[in-house]
């Protein structure tokens, strides 16, 4: 890597690693979402746990406000899970919300890494989902898929624990699938055009149906200390992995995703810069957002 390349990619991480600190990236105060369309106006309202009870870096009053604020906007109950994961308690939601979570209040992002889920708690998701719950699951850039590893390979998913770059995926060159989610329930709701923020990637089990699929040129970056150039830091390429699917497992269905800033709207502080749903090539993230919640709640 020259000098200029090894800058330009320093800088970029630098921003990343800011953005996962404590205070640097903080909610956007001033998000409101376009969507004045409430799809549950005469229907009864899903109720929505967003997962806090395991160290999330994402919560409804921190940097998931806008993903809470939107889901709101057209109809949906959003509440804080403030619980460990047992069948009793997730049979009072429709849908659960995990957005990074860790397996300790971390202030930093150094090994060891433990696990955020218990054994117990992976069956009890399993179970309800099973029985017709509906899970949307994101786990970021390392270290957050190493944390929830169990989570996700209990629904057949491969993450790779490294960060992915900024990619656009669109449905002309099939990156961005043809699917319901992609297609939305009228024509004015259908998607052409996804931006990820950056994140991880993982491979699907053969019963999943990709949504957002990295192609030539998408690379991962490999550190003992994620986001920090070391000994030994390398890039792999990520062609062909995902960073978007969905999967049905019994009665309920599974919205997995590598990438948690797409559906919110965060500000870094030090230069002011908004980032995540409202950034430039991201116009159609929003109703992307509420046409995987659509799927999740049986509209589409």
């Amino acid at each position: 890597m020259n000098l200029i390349c090894k800058n330009i990619f320093l800088g970029f991480l630098l921003i990343v690693s800011s953005s996962c600190s404590d205070s640097p990236q903080q909610p956007d105060p001033d998000f409101i979402p376009n969507n004045t369309k409430n799809s549950f106006k005469n229907l009864a309202s899903p109720i929505v746990f967003i997962d806090e009870a395991h160290h999330n870096f994402h919560t409804i009053k921190g940097r998931y406000k806008a993903f809470a604020q939107v889901l709101r906007s057209d109809g949906y109950t959003v509440e804080s899970g403030k619980k460990k994961f047992t069948l009793k308690y997730l049979k009072q939601a429709d849908i659960l919300v995990i957005a990074n979570a860790l397996d300790t209040n971390r202030r930093d992002y150094k090994p060891p890494y433990g696990d955020a889920f218990e054994d117990e708690e992976v069956e009890a998701v399993k179970k309800w989902v099973s029985q017709g719950g509906s899970l949307f699951f994101i786990a970021d850039h390392a270290p957050f898929p190493k944390v929830s590893h169990k989570l996700a390979v209990a629904f057949g998913f491969e993450f790779n624990n490294g960060s992915v770059d900024v990619a656009t995926f669109n449905i002309d060159n099939n990156s961005l699938a043809q699917h319901v989610i992609t297609k939305g329930a009228p024509n004015l709701e259908r998607i052409v055009q996804i931006k990820s923020l950056g994140g991880s990637a993982f491979k699907i089990p053969h019963n999943a149906k990709p949504l957002l699929t990295l192609g030539k040129g998408a690379t991962s970056f490999m550190s003992d200390i994620p986001l920090q150039v070391s000994a030994g830091a390398h890039k792999i390429s990520m062609d062909g992995w995902y960073q978007g699917a969905v999967l049905e497992v019994g009665k309920g269905r599974v919205a997995v995703f590598s990438e948690a800033m797409m559906f919110t709207s965060q500000v870094y502080i030090p230069t002011g810069k908004k980032m995540g749903l409202v950034s430039y090539g991201a116009e159609q993230n929003e109703q992307f957002l509420l046409n995987v919640m659509h799927w999740l709640s049986g509209l589409i």
